[in-house]
C-alpha cells in the first residue's frame, strides 16, 4: 500500500515540466512587446531636427485670429440682465447673471448688435438647460463660458466674439 502511494506521487511530480516553460515563454513575450511599445512612444516624443525645420509658416498655416491688431483696445458690449430657471427637477432654482462680451473690433461690435436677439435667445436657452450642480464650480462656469462663446460665434457667423465675462452670477 505504501508502494502505491509512492508510485502515485512520482507520477504527479515527474511529468510537470511543461507548464513552467510555457509561463517563461509568455513572460518573455510580454516583456518584449512592452519594451517595443515603450521604445516607440519614446521615439515619437522626440521629433528630429529635420522634421521641425521642414515645417514653415505660410499664409495657409497661419491662424486667422493672429491677424488681429494686438495694440487695439478691447471693445466690450453688455448683454441685458438675464434671469432663468435652472433645469433642476428636485428643487426650484434660478440663475441671475450679467454678461459682458469682448469683441474683436468695431465692425464685430456692429455685427453682434445686429444679432443681439439671437444671442439673447441662445444665452437664455443654454442657461435654462443647465443644472445647479453643473454651474456652481469654477470648472463648470469656465465650460459654460466656452460653450456660450462658441455657440454665439456660430449664431453670428465668423468669430467676432473673443471672450465672455460674467460680471454678476447669482444662483439660488
Amino acid at each position: 500500500m505504501a508502494d502505491n502511494e509512492e508510485g502515485e506521487d512520482k507520477g504527479k511530480s515527474g511529468g510537470g515540466g511543461l507548464l513552467p516553460i510555457i509561463n517563461l515563454v509568455l513572460l518573455v513575450l510580454v516583456l518584449a512587446v512592452g519594451g517595443f511599445v515603450a521604445w516607440k512612444l519614446i521615439s515619437m516624443e522626440q521629433p528630429t531636427e529635420q522634421s521641425v525645420a521642414a515645417v514653415e509658416q505660410s499664409d495657409e498655416t497661419t491662424i486667422p485670429e493672429a491677424d488681429d491688431e494686438t495694440d487695439a483696445p478691447p471693445v466690450f458690449m453688455d448683454i441685458d440682465n438675464i434671469t432663468v430657471n435652472l433645469a433642476d427637477t428636485d428643487q426650484s432654482r434660478f440663475l441671475r447673471t450679467k454678461i459682458k462680451l469682448e469683441v474683436r473690433n468695431e465692425e464685430a461690435k456692429i455685427k453682434v448688435n445686429e444679432n443681439m436677439i439671437k444671442i439673447n435667445d441662445l444665452v437664455i436657452t443654454i442657461l435654462s438647460s443647465k443644472k445647479f450642480s453643473e454651474i456652481r464650480t469654477p470648472q463648470g462656469k469656465y465650460a459654460l463660458k466656452e460653450d456660450l462663446v462658441y455657440r454665439m460665434n456660430r449664431a453670428v457667423g465668423g468669430k467676432p466674439i473673443k471672450n465672455l465675462y460674467f460680471t454678476d452670477f447669482v444662483s439660488q
